[in-house]
């Protein structure tokens, strides 16, 4: 809970610093709608394992651009800056001492360059700061990640779009709707 609150008042003061452009007013009108949500979301774990469920999630952050498709029975494909493969694992939800957590875990003989950690072991944070975390969230596996290919080698430091990934990579055009809590891009991309 106390994780929550900080993560809604960092929100609500990075608004509160900013310049009040209109894409930033929107922004930040998108991330505080998505923090009351996530909050309301991550009490209800059955909720959470539904909206999540057969999608796929795209996050932009030191890592660069990350896409993961989560299976509904627990399986996950994570497409990581650099690699030439796809990154199988597994997701699960759990409660905890704060609230509901999501975590992952993949295979021991991966490594975290960013973390500087092995895999092999679950990794767990706030399933309310994931859900707010998510640039984009998109019914299915639009990027035929549960393929275990990649459709290219993702740049790393780039902020590519499931769109602009799916265009490169011949797929055709995104088909599915975004229903991230907090969007990139609050009115499209």
């Amino acid at each position: 809970m106390l994780r929550f609150a900080v993560v809604i008042g960092i929100t609500f003061l990075l608004g509160a610093c900013l310049p009040v452009d209109e894409f930033t007013q929107q922004k930040n009108a998108a991330r505080q709608a998505g923090a009351v949500q996530a909050h309301k979301m991550a009490a209800s774990p059955a909720e959470v394992q539904k909206f999540l469920s057969n999608t796929t999630a795209k996050v932009w952050n030191m890592h660069g651009t990350q896409i993961e498709y989560l299976a509904a029975d627990g399986r996950t494909f994570l497409w990581y800056p650099g690699n030439a493969k796809v990154l199988p694992g597994r997701w699960k939800l759990q409660k905890a001492s704060y609230g509901l957590e999501m975590c992952f875990l993949y295979g021991e003989a991966t490594y975290n360059p960013i973390t500087l950690q092995r895999g092999g072991n679950w990794e767990c944070d706030m399933a309310a700061y994931y859900l707010l975390d998510r640039d984009e969230l998109v019914a299915g596996d639009p990027l035929r990640l549960e393929r275990i290919t990649v459709p290219f080698v993702m740049p790393k430091g780039s902020n590519v779009s499931i769109a602009q990934a799916m265009s490169k990579a011949g797929f055709g055009k995104l088909r599915a709707a975004n229903k991230a809590l907090a969007p990139q891009y609050p009115t499209g991309n």
